[in-house]
């Protein structure tokens, strides 16, 4: 298994990239999820670059961010081209987001269809670029149950989409992740893994606190 650090992990301390990546490289980690964030923010920074985390052994598999399925349609559009484009400068054949921000028993009919035509869209933009659109299994999103999961699969049915399985998440939802991963293996491109000693500590995982600047830190 090849595992990767996640930058956004790193959201709330004063820690360089350079920094992350010596950590993660004398530690025998094979790449850097970056944040799609942080790798915007590295977009102008000379030496940040490819060839720079290749010269430290290490390499990025993905970035992850969140692209909204509600809200103005080009701005959307322009931010997944930004990113895709981004991905490739990377060398990262994926890009990762979420299935809306809503609990997938709260959305209406109408809302759901709306909101995987535009996943599907995303998915066009994604594929035109060489690059997987992988939405993560996670609570509060269309892709919260084992259900809602499969029905969104058939729902967008293209060909960049894939599943990024959080073991977590999965087991937050109730469902057994030996059985989960089962079903969804073909689709499956990544996987997040966590050490949470409770679940006290899931809301930290809530969209809302995990892409908020401010959002409390966790404490495990």
């Amino acid at each position: 298994m090849k595992l990767s650090l996640c930058t956004i992990s790193f959201r709330h301390h004063l820690i360089s990239l350079k920094q992350v990546v010596e950590w993660a490289a004398q530690r025998g980690f094979s790449g850097i999820e970056l944040w799609g964030v942080h790798a915007i923010n590295l977009r102008d920074r000379p030496g940040y670059d490819l060839d720079w985390l290749r010269s430290q052994g290490l390499c990025v598999p993905m970035l992850s961010d969140y692209l909204p399925v509600q809200g103005d349609r080009q701005a959307v559009m322009d931010k997944t081209v930004d990113l895709c484009r981004l991905a490739q400068s990377w060398g990262a054949s994926k890009l990762r987001t979420f299935a809306g921000n809503q609990a997938s028993q709260e959305v209406s009919v109408e809302d759901r269809r709306d909101w995987t035509l535009r996943m599907r869209e995303l998915c066009n933009i994604a594929e035109g670029h060489g690059v997987k659109l992988v939405v993560e299994l996670h609570p509060h999103t269309l892709a919260d149950t084992r259900e809602s999961t499969r029905q969104l699969i058939e729902e967008i049915n293209h060909p960049a989409l894939r599943l990024n399985f959080d073991v977590l998440h999965v087991w937050e939802s109730g469902a057994d992740p030996f059985e989960v991963i089962g079903e969804f293996e073909p689709l499956v491109a990544h996987m997040h893994l966590k050490n949470v000693r409770s679940r006290s500590f899931l809301q930290e995982f809530l969209p809302g606190n995990v892409y908020r600047p401010a959002a409390t830190a966790p404490a495990w």
